[in-house]
């Protein structure tokens, strides 16, 4: 065994050509500029997926904001019984308004706050008997601002 790595350390090195010198630091340069073009479209992957996430997490932080400004300053005034809608313009069923207040309730079903029936005798004025079960959130039903309408 000694014997043939003796052989094949004397065997005259050969110098390369200037064609094959030539040839051997061309595929150096095509293999560095593939693996540069490869890391540069690895980064520029990155910078898009990094790109995307941000605009993601913007665009989340936004709907979020919208739903607190939303919960802050409007109301959704729904199923408001015929006698209240007497009093809003153009047989408006449904309507967004801006609250006269802060963080208040968003949603306001105005069919909670009507007399079903049972032991206690009818108001003599259901408009005002939903006014006084409002309360201070009587001001969506009285002074609204409207901001979006639902007709009939």
């Amino acid at each position: 065994m000694d014997e043939s790595l003796e052989l094949q350390s004397e065997q005259p090195v050969r110098e390369l050509t200037r064609k094959e010198y030539r040839q051997l630091l061309d595929r150096k340069r095509k293999r560095r500029m593939r693996r540069r073009r490869a890391r540069l479209r690895r980064i520029r992957v990155y910078k898009s997926i990094r790109s995307l996430q941000f605009w993601t997490r913007v665009a989340m932080l936004l709907v979020v904001g919208l739903c607190i400004a939303f919960w802050a300053r409007f109301a959704f005034v729904y199923d408001i019984p015929s006698y209240a809608r007497d009093q809003l313009p153009g047989h408006v069923t449904a309507y967004v308004t801006v609250k006269p207040w802060w963080f208040g309730p968003p949603v306001f079903d105005l069919g909670q706050y009507v007399p079903i029936g049972g032991d206690f005798p009818a108001p003599q004025d259901p408009y005002q008997y939903l006014l006084l079960k409002l309360g201070r959130y009587g001001a969506v039903l009285e002074h609204p601002q409207f901001v979006w309408t639902s007709r009939s």
